[in-house]
This record gives structure tokens, sequence and C-alpha cells, in this order.
């Protein structure tokens, strides 16, 4: 009897402890992803609910024959694949700099993984300035070395990719952080039988710290690629969608359409979609690469 109260006990705790995460997901996410896909079988007004209509799939099928829409995911695919392999490569190449127990490195790891406390409206405000194609400091620094100024975010070649260096230096103290668990969790001994047997520094990184490390960069490549899909505020801050839609996101799309063209049952359908596919590609990733790291 005592030992069952104390499993009833400790199974209370821990659905005490994970209540709140619980409460904010229902509440954050899984009750608007049911509002939304209630919205998007209307052609729904925003200003003027009252006149909402019925129509069915009319907005999905309209989604899905949207040039725009089109335009829009395209654009969000060309900036994860610029975003999501810079950041996760450098902050695997920061988390090995930084993973030495050397006297002040903490102060090393503080500064690398400062960018992501920032809030995201400083950065773009910040970067924005810096990318300025007439008086920005990346020109500056460019004209230093005797390269000509860059158009950056006024080129539609340029815009996104500006972005997602920017993004990258944003984030990248996150999978460094990450990596960073990862390589201390990896035991000293395995090092030393390898450097034993002969081993150069970079067969040893090559055959025992990137297979140990699967596991950290399957977390990494799902939460970068997640985050790069959902990018916002800084073409909201900085780009508009411009310059010639070069910009245009999809989260940016659902909003415009949602929000400043009062088509809120036509930016429900897009949203629904969009998270359709953002859940399949992360079941798709998890399943590819974790079959990989086991």
């Amino acid at each position: 009897m005592r030992t069952q109260r104390l499993k009833r006990q400790e199974a209370f705790e821990g659905f005490a402890f994970v209540l709140p995460a619980i409460v904010l997901l229902v509440v954050f996410g899984f009750i608007p992803i049911i509002l939304a896909g209630w919205i998007s079988l209307y052609d729904f007004p925003l200003l003027n609910p009252a006149r909402r209509e019925f129509i069915g799939a009319g907005n999905y099928l309209r989604a899905l024959q949207d040039r725009t829409v089109q335009r829009a995911f395209v654009n969000t695919i060309y900036y994860a694949l610029w975003q999501m392999p810079m950041q996760t490569i450098l902050g695997l190449f920061l988390a090995l700099l930084v993973q030495r127990p050397l006297r002040g490195i903490g102060i090393f790891r503080t500064v690398y993984y400062l960018p992501v406390v920032i809030s995201m409206v400083v950065a773009s405000v910040l970067w924005r300035v810096m990318l300025d194609s007439q008086n920005g400091l990346i020109n500056a620094f460019l004209v230093t070395f005797g390269i000509s100024r860059q158009p950056l975010l006024t080129s539609p070649w340029q815009a996104l990719p500006s972005l997602a260096v920017m993004l990258s230096w944003k984030w990248v103290g996150f999978s460094m952080l990450i990596f960073l668990a990862g390589l201390q969790g990896i035991p000293s001994e395995i090092y030393e039988a390898a450097a034993i047997d002969g081993a150069t520094a970079l067969k040893r990184f090559w055959y025992v710290t990137l297979p140990l490390l699967r596991r950290p960069a399957l977390y990494v490549l799902v939460a970068n690629t997640v985050n790069a899909l959902k990018l916002f505020t800084p073409i909201y801050i900085i780009t508009q969608g411009g310059p010639q839609d070069s910009t245009l996101v999809m989260i940016y799309y659902i909003f415009r359409e949602a929000f400043r063209f009062n088509r809120l049952g036509y930016g429900a359908a897009v949203a629904v979609l969009f998270t359709i596919f953002l859940i399949a590609l992360a079941v798709f990733q998890l399943r590819v690469l974790r079959s990989e790291a086991e």
C-alpha cells in the first residue's frame, strides 16, 4: 500500500510540474489551430465578422492555385536553405572553440550567446542600419578591403541571404549551447584511447566527435529548420516583403492577407496548409535523422 501511495504521489507531482506547459500548449497551440481551421472555411472579413460566409474548401483551393503563395513558399525554403546550414555549422564551430575549461572561457560563451537574449525587434533595427546600402557598417567594412558597395537589402538577389546572415548571428548561440552540452557529455577516455591508437585531431573529430553528436545535431537541425521557416519579425521591420517580393515569406504573407487586406479566412487557410507542411517536415526529419542517430 505504501509503495502504491508513493507511486501515486510521484505521478501527481510529475503531472503538477508539466501542467503549466500543457495549459500553455493547449491555450496558445491547439486552440488557435482549431480556430484557424474553423475560420478557414469561411469568407471571413476581419473588420466585419458578422458578414462571414461559409465557402468550405474554397480558400484552400484558391491558396493552392495562388502564384503569390507559391512565390512566398519558394522564398521561405530558399531562406531556410541559407540560414539553417549556416547557423548549424557555425554553432558547432563555436562549441568546439569554447568547450575546453580554460580560464575566462565563460566570458566568450556569454558573448556568443548574448545575441539570443536580445529582442528580435532590437536586433532587426540594428541590422537594418548595418545593412544599409549607403551608410551601413557592412558596406563600410567592404570598402575598407577594396570591395565595391553592395545593394544588400535593396537587391532582390541579396536581401534574403543578408537576412540569413543576420538570423544566424541572432540564433547561433542557441546551436552552440546544444552542441556544447553534447561535447561535454562525451567521455574524455574515448579521445584518449583514440589518441593512443594514433588518431589525429581531424580523425578524432570525424570518427569520435561527430558520431557521438548525432542526437544533439538532430535536435539542432529540426529546431533550426522550423525557426527558419517561421521567419517574420525581420521581414516586418526591415523589408516588408520587398524588394519585388523577394523577401515575401509565408508567415508575413499570412499576416498581410489576414490583417492588412482584411481576408482573415483566406489567411487562416494558408496558415493551416503551412502548419501541415511544417509538421510533416518535422516528422520526416525526426524519422530519417533519428534512424541515423541510432
